[in-house]
């Protein structure tokens, strides 16, 4: 059965993690790349990151932003880097922070389908395992520690892709391969996925979003610092909980944005929340769940924002609050103007 370049390079990924780990290679299965497109697509569609409900499968997911020749590895060595996280032994559970990782090397999953879906530079990636992993009481046996290479059966600068035993004879067959820098490759740390401080990345994302209510002839916003306190606040608590989803808070407007596995720029939110320009009905002027970040961003009576970002690894979640708030019902025709 044939499979796109995408399907084999993420295969190829979660079978070089899995051996690392001791853990059996994946095998593709049509069905499960046809189940995870189905998903795929609608994420792509509502724009939202979230897994399946009922799902019957394994499951991880992961979503891009301004990246248009994404790999499949790409997305695997995001989720193989909650490995920093994870506590081996007896003690072995489930984590929030590193049931992706934990996914990709269950040792008692064989099968594995894979889709991609793209809206506008955001692509959404989705994988399922059958069987599914991360079941409880079942971890030290189905997530083992990497293979160690502290009995060395050859110089110090070769790698066993077998571990080593007493028994020279044994190891006839062993395969041993020289130890070579590769750029990409999974095990080098991945980088920093916000290098500047939270002051600079703030200035930035105003900047962003005064660029494109000037595109549509509404007053530039100034930054409240109350209001930087509150999206801090909701930013640190997204991270902690590995969750996407709005503050309960109505007080203020808001917008979150979330990415894993590449550096975010200040701009990059107020672009992917403009982006959804694309959808909107200048005509009908009405609310729109597909539309709502980018009529918060150039709404003309809003004239304070606050920004922050919280990290978690390479996941970084972004919160704007905005004061007074926008996306008021009867209003968008005045306040959400079409480009000058």
């Amino acid at each position: 059965m044939n499979f796109n370049e995408f399907e084999r390079d993420c295969l190829q990924a979660h079978n070089q993690f899995r051996l690392k780990h001791g853990s059996p290679p994946l095998a593709l299965d049509r069905g499960l790349c046809n189940y995870a497109k189905e998903w795929a697509e609608t994420l792509a569609r509502r724009n939202i990151l979230q897994h399946r409900t009922n799902n019957r499968y394994g499951e991880n997911i992961y979503m891009s932003v301004g990246r248009p020749n994404l790999r499949g590895r790409d997305a695997v060595t995001s989720w193989y880097a909650e490995v920093r996280d994870y506590r081996f032994g007896s003690g072995a559970a489930f984590s929030l922070k590193t049931g992706h990782f934990t996914q990709v090397v269950w040792k008692g999953s064989k099968g594995l389908g894979v889709a991609m879906a793209k809206s506008g530079d955001r692509i959404y990636v989705v994988a399922n395992y059958d069987p599914p992993g991360n079941y409880d009481g079942e971890f030290s046996n189905n997530v083992l520690p990497a293979i160690s290479l502290h009995k060395l059966c050859a110089p110090q600068d070769w790698l066993y892709l077998v571990r080593c035993v007493e028994d020279m004879a044994t190891v006839k067959r062993t395969v041993i391969i020289k130890k070579v820098s590769v750029s990409g490759a999974p095990n080098q740390p991945p980088p920093k996925p916000i290098t500047i401080s939270q002051a600079d990345f703030e200035k930035g994302c105003l900047e962003a979003h005064n660029k494109f209510r000037a595109m549509h002839g509404t007053p530039p916003l100034s930054i409240n610092p109350n209001l930087t306190q509150v999206a801090a606040k909701w930013a640190q608590n997204l991270a902690k909980r590995q969750k996407m989803e709005h503050s309960p808070n109505g007080k203020y407007g808001e917008n979150i944005y979330y990415s894993s596995g590449q550096q975010v720029t200040p701009d990059m939110p107020a672009k992917m929340w403009y982006d959804e320009i694309a959808k909107y009905d200048f005509a009908k002027s009405v609310f729109n769940p597909y539309t709502g970040h980018f009529t918060q961003l150039i709404w003309r009576d809003t004239k304070q924002v606050g920004v922050a970002y919280a990290t978690s690894g390479e996941k970084v979640w972004v919160v704007a609050n905005y004061d007074p708030p926008g996306n008021v019902n009867g209003f968008f025709k005045d306040n959400v103007p079409p480009k000058k």
